[in-house]
């Protein structure tokens, strides 16, 4: 991993409600051509820090595209504009997303619906794998789809969990289906590498943690030091 870090101030965070985020990155002016092939994850890796609120760590060679509740961290060739939406077709997307059904798996549910996969079957259940992100419960789900940039299928990974205000935190892992298998051990390093901080600042853990960096949540060490 490389030493670099790089801090973007997540406006929307600070907001006790938040919108359903549906868009990926920001508009280009410039209408990036988007590819048919592009270059494979990086070994080295960046750490960015999202709106104060999250730590990743992403290959180096991915551009941040950052949105209003949402970033996106992609290739050169591989993210574009589809009319007045963002497309990407490699890479990752993390954000933030309204929980009014205030359960996880029903708000991941209408996440998809509502945002990843418009054109499901209806009727047709998805199934998930429990997870572990940043400390904290969550959910995967592997999706098939088409791409709306290039016409090939693709794969995408959904993980989900809860902030502590009740806001859905979300990471879209997308890449075509043929390169599935070569992008399977940097989106898991992306995931395992996610930090949440969100706890509050009076209630940190005075347990100490040989792996961890920084504090923790009194919850989230205890889970850690176990």
């Amino acid at each position: 991993m490389t030493d670099l870090s790089r801090a973007r101030v997540w406006p929307a965070i600070v907001v006790s409600v938040m919108l359903l985020t549906c868009a990926v990155g920001a508009q280009s002016r410039e209408e990036p051509l988007i590819l048919r092939v592009v270059a494979p994850p990086s070994r080295e890796f960046t750490t960015y820090i999202e709106g104060e609120l999250v730590h990743v760590s992403i290959p180096a060679n991915w551009r941040e595209l950052p949105g209003s509740n949402a970033v996106t961290f992609a290739p050169e060739g591989a993210y574009g504009n589809a009319g007045v939406k963002s497309i990407f077709t490699h890479g990752v997307a993390m954000g933030l997303a309204r929980n009014d059904k205030h359960d996880l798996r029903a708000t991941t549910d209408d996440f998809i619906a509502s945002c990843v996969l418009i054109r499901r079957s209806p009727g047709r259940a998805l199934r998930y794998r429990h997870v572990t992100i940043g400390h904290r419960p969550g959910l995967h789900t592997v999706l098939s789809s088409v791409s709306e940039a290039t016409g090939e299928p693709e794969q995408i990974e959904v993980f989900t969990t809860l902030l502590r205000d009740g806001a859905l935190f979300y990471v879209q892992a997308v890449t075509s289906r043929r390169h599935a298998l070569d992008y399977a051990s940097t989106f898991r390093r992306i995931v395992e590498s996610i930090e949440i901080m969100d706890c509050d600042r009076h209630a940190v853990a005075e347990i100490e943690v040989p792996a961890v960096t920084r504090p923790l949540c009194a919850e989230d060490a205890r889970s850690v030091a176990r």
